[in-house]
């Protein structure tokens, strides 16, 4: 009999919380268990993707989460390639993409589960997601636009945590609703939707991979549902805030050819345009950083590398 549901976690040089988010799987299906080592309910299926660590996860998950089916042979996949690898391996009708940096709420994935039965509309589900300290994370956006897009390189205009920015306001996260996009770090999607939109597009590498699946799902007639009834932590940004002039290339590299793959041309010139004003304010700032000696030279050159990647997008 298959599981009710399958967990998919993709890892990179995650051993410093994959430990914390596998322990909080067994509770989170109502299975509290002294020790972790100890298999789980048959209910729920745990996948690891790992993309090549060098920091000993795979060891780890193997010493000390037997239960867990780990794939750690296959180099870097990156984010989409990943989590599409433990896609094809998942065999529960429910599927969960759940980032390593998370910590799962005693019952919460039960809960996910029961509100995928009584809402058979919903092709994905959105958790609430928490920061470590208990404030509220945005987790579910409306899809991108030419206004977000201007505020993503003038950022003093607009909070990050505005309606100008995508974000849905702090009291919609009370109620059951929809959303246009939801994080990948905690998102649940049925196998019918996989089945008949095979994944995230690979292109992508990092970053937007998910907005586009959801703008398919969306277009393909499936609703999206935020639920609170089920809780995640999330730390935020492990892998990619180690290189943040990297990570920001990346982004809007993905976010250029998300415009030319789904909004067409006349957008996309429009997005060319405010970039290339973006960045020139972007190159006066850290210039002016630069010279008076509160950027150094070494990030004054990363951040160069990182203006230019995103020009060439």
């Amino acid at each position: 009999m298959p599981p009710s549901l399958s967990i998919v976690i993709v890892t990179y040089n995650s051993a410093d919380v994959i430990r914390d988010c596998l322990a909080s799987i067994p509770a989170g299906w109502d299975t509290p268990i002294a020790n972790h080592q100890l298999p789980i309910t048959d209910a729920v299926e745990t996948i690891v993707v790992d993309n090549g660590s060098t920091d000993g996860t795979p060891d780890l998950i193997r010493r000390e989460f037997p239960w867990v089916r780990l794939f750690a042979d296959h180099g870097n996949l990156l984010f989409a390639g990943g989590n599409n690898f433990g896609f094809k391996h998942a065999a529960a009708p429910l599927i969960f993409m759940l980032n390593p940096d998370t910590i799962v709420h005693p019952g919460s994935l039960r809960a996910l589960a029961q509100f995928a039965a009584a809402h058979p509309e919903a092709g994905m589900i959105a958790p609430r997601v928490l920061n470590p300290g208990g404030s509220l994370q945005h987790n579910t956006f409306r899809f991108p636009n030419l206004r977000m897009a201007f505020y993503g390189f003038f950022e003093m205009l607009a909070p990050i945590d505005s309606p100008q920015n995508g974000r849905y306001p702090p009291e919609d996260y009370n109620r059951v609703r929809e959303a246009e996009h939801i994080l990948g770090a905690t998102l649940l999607f049925r196998r019918e939707l996989y089945e008949q939109l095979p994944g995230m597009d690979e292109k992508f590498g990092i970053y937007f991979e998910e907005t586009d699946w959801c703008y398919r799902a969306r277009r393909a007639g499936w609703k999206l549902l935020y639920t609170p009834e089920s809780v995640i932590t999330h730390l935020g940004a492990h892998s990619t805030s180690k290189n943040p002039e990297r990570s920001s290339a990346q982004f809007y590299k993905s976010q250029s050819y998300f415009y030319r793959k789904n909004y067409g041309l006349p957008k996309y010139a429009v997005l060319k345009l405010i970039t290339v004003f973006g960045l020139a304010f972007w190159l006066a700032r850290t210039l002016k950083g630069w010279l008076t000696k509160k950027i150094d030279g070494e990030k004054l050159r990363r951040r160069l590398w990182s203006y230019w990647e995103i020009l060439r997008a």
